[in-house]
C-alpha cells in the first residue's frame, strides 16, 4: 500500500511498502597532487553517464561514458613498446575499461543461495559467508525483500512482509500523473481533479511488489550473479484504475496492470552484518516522467507479527525521531535530517533492529507509522530521493542494510561508508592519444562518492602532473545516479601538460582520492609519441 503526505496530492511512501579501470582501496593516496594547471575548462565532456551494469566489479564494458545503447564487453588497449633512438621502450598497456557502477566495495564472500516454498510463496535466500545472516526475496512479489535476520531463527526477521506494498522495495511516481482522475492526460500539476487523499486513487505508480489487490509483480529472471543474488522484475501499477478519467473503483481482476519498466535488484554481503542493495530502473516507455520524491527504496520493518517489534526510529547520532504529522488514511509521518546518511529502526531497548544507509550521502529522510484506531500498525522509512525517469532512460542507486543493535548498526554502517571509494569515468580522451607536437592533452570526465570529491589528479608514468577541480555541471550523470553528493557539479575538465617530448609511449592515468583516503583509478590512456 502507498502513503501520501497530507494535502500534497503526491504519493511519497510505501505502506505496511562509463569508466574505465577501477582500482579502489581504503588506503591513503600516495603523494601530493601536482600543481594545478590553468586550463580547467567548463566545457561539457563527451558521452552519456554510463552503460548498463555488466556484472561483477571490474568487469570490462565498452568504454566509459558511452551511450546506454552501446555494446558492452570491450577490453583494454593494446600494448605499445616500439624501440626509440635510445634503445627499447618499455611495454605500456592501459588497463581495461569497466563500468563505473562496478567500482564497489569487495564482497565479504558468497555463502550460497537457497530457495524455499512456504505458505504459497517462493522465497530465495542469499546467505552471509558463514550463514549467520540471510536476506530473502519473494519471487512471487516482485523480488521484494521479505526476510533479513539470523539464519537459525526465523523469528529474528526485521522486515514487515505483510502484503505486496510493504517489505524493502522500489516504487516510483510522476507528479503530472499523480492521481487517478488527472493521470490519463498528465494534468495533475495544473488540475484540481481529485478522488480524495487516499492511496487507493494513486495515478502512475509502478510498485515492485505488486498492486493493491495483492497481485504480485512479474518475475523476469533471478539467480546468482557473481557474489550477488539478482532479481529482475516488471512492476505493476498499484492502482489498476490509475488512468481512469473519473473516480471509478473496479473490482480486483485476475491479474494486475504491468508497466513498461524493469526493476533490477542485486544483493551482496559486504560484511557479515551488512548487505549492499543495488537497484536499477530502466524505462521501456515512450513518455518521460518528471522529477519527484521516489521510494528508492522504502524499508518497512517488523511490527511484532512474525518478528520483533521495532518501533524506535533513530538517526545516525542515536537521536529518537518522532513521527507525528497527520498524513493520509490515518497515518503519521515526518521529514527529518539525520546526522549521517543512515537511520535505524530498533526495539525499545535498542538491542536489535536494522539500519538503512544511502551510498549517495543523502541525510534527509521521511518516516511513516500507523496504528490503531486510525490505521494498521506499521513503521517505515526512506531517504529523500528526488529524480525523474526519462523515456528509455535508466536510474541507478545503492543502499546498505545492517542487522543488529544500534551500536552494531552504527559501527557497521559508519565503517562501510568510510571505506567506500569514488567511482567515475574518463570521457576524454576516449582512446589512446598520438601526441605529435602537442604539449598537452585534453581530459574530462566525472566522479561520484558518498562525499563530494573536490578534485582529481592526472599522472603520467606514475608521477602527479596536474590536478583539476570537480566542479563541471554534469546533469546527464546525475540523471542516472541521482542525489549523489555534489550533483550536478561532479565533472572535471582541463589540459594535462605532457612535458618534454618522448620517443617512447607513456601512460596517462586519472585518479580520484576522497576525504577518507580511498583511491580510485578512473581510467588510463596510452600517450603515443
Amino acid at each position: 500500500m502507498r502513503l501520501l503526505a497530507a494535502g500534497s496530492g503526491l504519493a511519497l511512501a510505501a505502506l505496511a511498502a562509463c569508466s574505465d579501470t577501477a582500482s579502489s582501496s581504503d588506503s591513503p593516496a600516495g603523494g601530493a597532487g601536482g600543481a594545478a594547471t590553468g586550463g580547467a575548462s567548463a566545457g561539457g565532456a563527451a558521452g552519456a553517464a554510463g552503460t548498463p551494469s555488466g556484472g561483477n566489479a571490474g568487469a570490462p564494458v565498452g568504454g566509459g561514458g558511452v551511450p546506454s545503447d552501446a555494446s558492452t564487453g570491450g577490453g583494454g588497449t593494446g600494448g605499445f613498446g616500439a624501440g626509440g633512438t635510445g634503445g627499447a621502450c618499455p611495454l605500456i598497456v592501459a588497463a581495461p575499461k569497466v563500468d563505473p557502477w562496478a567500482m564497489r566495495l569487495p564482497a565479504a564472500g558468497f555463502g550460497g543461495i537457497e530457495t524455499k516454498v512456504s505458505g504459497g510463496h517462493t522465497d530465495v535466500f542469499l546467505k552471509s559467508p558463514t550463514d549467520y545472516i540471510r536476506i530473502g526475496a519473494r519471487l512471487d512479489w516482485g523480488g521484494t525483500v521479505v526476510f533479513f535476520g539470523l539464519s537459525a531463527n526465523p523469528g529474528s526477521n526485521v522486515i514487515d512482509a505483510n502484503d505486496t506494498g510493504r517489505e524493502l522495495q522500489i516504487a516510483i511516481y510522476d507528479p503530472t500523473r499523480a492521481r487517478q482522475p488527472c493521470a490519463w492526460n498528465a494534468s495533475c500539476q495544473s488540475s484540481s481533479a481529485s478522488c480524495g487523499n487516499s492511496i487507493t486513487f494513486l495515478g502512475w505508480n509502478p510498485v515492485q511488489g505488486g498492486d493493491e489487490c495483492n497481485h504480485g509483480a512479474k518475475l523476469i529472471s533471478q539467480g546468482k550473479s557473481g557474489d550477488a543474488l539478482e532479481v529482475v522484475i516488471q512492476p505493476l501499477q498499484w492502482n489498476p484504475d490509475w488512468d481512469a478519467k473519473d473516480c471509478v473503483k473496479s473490482a480486483c481482476g485476475a491479474s494486475g496492470v504491468p508497466v513498461q519498466v524493469l526493476y533490477k535488484s542485486r544483493f551482496r554481503f559486504v560484511t557479515e552484518h551488512v548487505v549492499e542493495v543495488e537497484n536499477e530502473v530502466t524505462s521501456q516507455e515512450a513518455i518521460s516522467h518528471p522529477s519527484t520524491a521516489q521510494e528508492f527504496p522504502t524499508l518497512y520493518v517488523s511490527n511484532g507479527k512474525g518478528g520483533p517489534d521495532l518501533p524506535v526510529l533513530l538517526d545516525a547520532s542515536g537521536k529518537t525521531i518522532t513521527l507525528a504529522t497527520p498524513g493520509n488514511d490515518g497515518f503519521f509521518y515526518d521529514n527529518f535530517a539525520s546526522a549521517g546518511p543512515w537511520v535505524s529502526w530498533q526495539d525499545t531497548n535498542k538491542t536489535y533492529g536494522v539500519g538503512l544507509a544511502m551510498d549517495q550521502g543523502v541525510k534527509k529522510f521521511q518516516g511513516w507509522r500507523g496504528g490503531p484506531p486510525s490505521a494498521p500498525y506499521f513503521h517505515n522509512v526512506r531517504a529523500e530521493m528526488l529524480f525523474g525517469l526519462p523515456a528509455g532512460g535508466m536510474v541507478r542507486g545503492l543502499s546498505y542494510l545492517a542487522l543488529g543493535g544500534f551500536g552494531t548498526v552504527k559501527a557497521e554502517l559508519d565503517g562501510i561508508l568510510k571505506k567506500r571509494a569514488p567511482f567515475g569515468v574518463v570521457d576524454t580522451p576516449a582512446a589512446d592519444v598520438k601526441l605529435g607536437s602537442s604539449s598537452s592533452v585534453s581530459v574530462s570526465g566525472w566522479v561520484l562518492d558518498t562525499q563530494h570529491v573536490a578534485s582529481v589528479k592526472a599522472q603520467i608514468d606514475g608521477q602527479d602532473v596536474a590536478t583539476f577541480p570537480v566542479d563541471v555541471a554534469r546533469a546527464d550523470v546525475c540523471a542516472v545516479y541521482p542525489m549523489y553528493e555534489g550533483c550536478p557539479a561532479v565533472g572535471y575538465s582541463g589540459q594535462v601538460p605532457v612535458g618534454t617530448p618522448s620517443t617512447c609511449p607513456r601512460l596517462l592515468r586519472m585518479v580520484a582520492v576522497d576525504a577518507d583516503g580511498n583511491t580510485t583509478v578512473l581510467g588510463e590512456r596510452v600517450l603515443l609519441p
